[in-house]
Formats: structure tokens, C-alpha cells, sequence
């Protein structure tokens, strides 16, 4: 059985603002950074034996915080956020949100990575460290939206999910066991 701990990066400039992030490559600010580091204060590290992190700037600014160099970080590109195509960079609207995490409506429409896309992603992440890592205490540290998928593929979930219902906070640590 492998034990996850899940982190969402410390804040960005588009946290504060609102502002779609997707696979934009944004920095962590001053407020993101404060957080890792209190976070990496409670952290038990002699619990974890490695880290698997998007390879996106704001979640690795936040691994490194968290763990300096006591764990071994690997950076995976199925970790990255979900892509939200031409609206990167644009307000957040609760309207087009809803409509992004209809799992029947899998709105993929304006370059925008489906729901079931990163459902499908999310899984092929944890099929791949049960294999690769099996037994293992992970620290993984990825984007909201990814961890959203990620959340609902080990809780379970239908065509009828309120994907919604589970929103993940910057620099909050969620545990799970699978």
C-alpha cells in the first residue's frame, strides 16, 4: 500500500488575481513561498521517501521548500495542471467552470484539456506509482485541477460527480492511502 501526500503549490500572482493558470508557467510570490515554508515546517520528511512533482515553476519552487534536499524530487510531466487553452490568463468564470467539469458535457472546446482527459491522466499517474514505487510514502506536489482528477480517482466517482464539491487549497496537505 503506498501513502500519498498531496500538496496544491503555495500561491501565484494569478491565485490572487483569479486568473486561469493552466500549463502557464508561473512563479510562486512572496505569499506562495511564506506558505511552503510553514507548511515544510510541519512536514515529517523521515515519513516520506520521495517526492513526485509537476515540473511546472510554481509546484517546483514548492517541492524544493518543502523538502529541500533531504528527499529525492522527480519531476513528471503528468503532474502538470490541467491545460485551460485560450483562457489561460483570464479571469475565472463559474459559468465556463461548471461547463469544464461536466463529465458527460467533456467540454473540450477553445483548447481546453477535457475532463475525462485529465481523469484519464490522473489515473495513468497512479497506476504508474503503484507499479514503479510500490509501499512507498509519496509527497506529490502538483496544481489544483490535477489534484482535483487525482482526489476523485481514488475516492471513486460517476457521470454524475459534482466535480466541484472537492476544491483543493494552496499549500494544504491532503493524505490518502491506495
Amino acid at each position: 500500500m503506498n501513502k500519498l501526500y498531496v500538496v496544491r503549490h503555495g500561491k501565484t500572482e494569478w491565485n490572487v488575481k483569479g486568473l486561469l493558470q493552466g500549463i502557464t508557467d508561473i512563479s510562486l510570490n512572496e505569499e506562495g513561498i511564506k506558505e511552503a515554508k510553514e507548511l515544510s515546517s510541519k512536514l515529517d520528511l523521515s515519513k516520506i521517501d520521495l517526492c513526485i512533482c509537476s515540473p511546472l515553476k510554481r509546484a517546483k519552487q514548492t517541492a524544493e521548500i518543502l523538502v529541500g534536499n533531504h528527499v529525492e524530487i522527480i519531476y513528471d510531466d503528468l503532474l502538470i495542471e490541467r491545460k485551460f487553452g485560450d483562457y489561460e490568463g483570464e479571469k475565472i468564470d463559474f459559468n465556463l467552470i461548471g461547463k469544464q467539469w461536466d463529465y458527460k458535457l467533456n467540454d473540450s472546446s477553445h483548447n481546453i484539456e477535457s475532463v475525462r482527459d485529465c481523469l484519464k491522466r490522473s489515473k495513468k499517474f497512479l497506476d504508474k506509482i503503484k507499479k514503479d514505487y510500490p509501499n512507498k510514502n509519496i509527497l506529490i506536489v502538483s496544481h489544483g485541477s490535477f489534484i482535483k482528477t487525482l482526489h476523485f480517482n481514488m475516492v471513486g466517482y460517476n457521470e454524475n460527480t459534482d466535480f466541484l464539491s472537492f476544491n483543493p487549497k494552496n499549500t494544504t496537505l491532503y493524505e490518502y492511502g491506495i
